[in-house]
């Protein structure tokens, strides 16, 4: 790290951390950060409670999604405790209609103010050296435009595409589309530096508006590496090879992921390996829902997939270690799609079997040789990956290497020289 530790003000809206890829990357980033001796503030939502970890410098402020008197006129239960459940997490998603008003989204409305307040505060207080802004929500790359002309330097962190590859439906009123890309184009002028947390997120931010853009991967922490060796979890068969898949196996809406082809796949390697109905074993560690069942059902031709629920982090973590591969399914239309599961499975040890082609997880697993790779709807290939699986081939052909790209605190160190480079810009600009 070039230059004198500095004075950095996260601002990132945290969803519960054991549904949400931004707050473990934001709880690992700010941790890892200290360590390299900068001072951070992280200021996030009051709406979930407080984390254990609060004291080190987190600030929450008021959010309307846990006011009692609106969540009763909304009928929307009370928000749950921060260590909730995946399978709980859609109850604080905001009314359709108050979603489809508000843009770039409700939590505009609903954070922002209370948000930016705060963010002003803290700056005089604490002296920022470097704000940085972290979505999805998107309406958080709007607080620092209220802090005015004398902002610090302002680096703006895209975990998703704003307008690139969106995750909501098409805006439903007039006039809405168009405000939703001055604000992004906007933001897009105005930050000293986007960062895309994949490539093509980063390339488009560049290509498209102009921007001056890098990418920061997601990543495993080494932290947790003594919650997974004190994990409780289930035992496994050992006369079966054992391939995993954590989390749902069939995730609906915009970042739709279909896992149809594992029962052709399925149907294919029984013609060629009968044997394979009482050898191989798919489990799927995650909530389970009728939509689940279903799919779970029609895709198993001899029981050979099974439901082990939901399961703690650790304990996920932890039976990703012990299976023979893991088993990725991405959603095909997202080039930019590499999700915080992944990294969790390059950490694991274990080959990857993934349903991802042309897109970024495809690239991280093709290019550190942690996998094999096929079209979502290959079923032939899918079929041949279950075969090698059988036959110890997928595990001998594992030749992991480069992986350190993706292990803190390689990426708080890539952070922390974007840091420096905006200030030095910024201290440039002002000559």
């Amino acid at each position: 790290m070039r230059g004198p530790g500095r004075r950095l003000l996260i601002i990132t809206y945290y969803y519960p951390p054991e549904s949400s890829v931004g707050a473990h990357r934001w709880r690992a980033m700010s941790r890892w950060l200290r360590r390299l001796g900068h001072e951070v503030t992280v200021l996030t939502t009051r709406a979930f409670g407080a984390l254990p970890d609060d004291a080190e410098g987190t600030e929450r402020t008021f959010d309307l999604a846990a006011s009692p008197a609106l969540r009763r006129l909304l009928r929307r239960p009370p928000p749950r405790a921060p260590a909730v459940a995946a399978t709980q997490l859609g109850e604080t998603k905001p009314p359709a209609l108050v979603a489809d008003l508000l843009v770039p989204d409700a939590h505009v409305l609903g954070w922002n103010p209370a948000a930016a307040w705060a963010a002003r505060r803290l700056v005089q207080q604490r002296r920022i050296d470097c704000v940085i802004t972290s979505s999805p929500p998107h309406s958080t790359h709007l607080i620092p435009l209220a802090l005015g002309r004398r902002r610090p330097a302002w680096i703006a962190d895209f975990r998703d595409g704003w307008r690139f590859e969106p995750l909501r439906d098409p805006w439903p009123l007039p006039g809405q589309d168009a405000l939703d890309s001055w604000l992004e184009r906007r933001v897009a002028a105005r930050a000293d530096l986007l960062i895309g947390v994949t490539r093509p997120i980063a390339h488009d931010l560049a290509g498209r508006l102009g921007a001056r853009s890098a990418c920061v991967s997601n990543a495993w922490d080494p932290d947790l590496e003594d919650l997974v060796a004190h994990a409780e979890v289930p035992e496994l068969d050992p006369d079966t090879v054992s391939i995993v898949h954590a989390g749902k196996l069939y995730l609906e809406g915009s970042n739709r992921r279909d896992p149809s082809t594992l029962g052709p796949a399925l149907r294919l390697l029984l013609d060629r390996r009968p044997e394979a109905a009482e050898r191989l074993r798919i489990l799927v560690a995650g909530p389970l829902d009728r939509e689940e069942q279903r799919y779970i059902a029609e895709l198993d031709p001899a029981q050979m997939i099974r439901h082990l629920g939901h399961l703690p982090h650790d304990a996920m973590l932890a039976l990703e270690r012990k299976a023979d591969s893991l088993l990725l399914v991405t959603a095909p239309e997202l080039v930019s799609l590499a999700t915080g599961k992944l990294f969790e499975y390059l950490a694991a040890g274990r080959p990857i079997i993934a349903l991802a082609d042309g897109n970024e997880a495809a690239r991280i697993v093709e290019e550190t040789g942690t996998g094999v790779t096929m079209p979502i709807d290959d079923a032939d290939g899918l079929a041949g990956a279950f075969e090698a699986a059988l036959d110890g081939k997928l595990s001998e052909r594992y030749a992991p290497h480069d992986l350190e790209q993706f292990v803190y605190p390689a990426p708080a160190r890539e952070l922390a020289e974007l840091v420096e480079g905006a200030l030095a810009q910024r201290t440039g600009a002002a000559r």
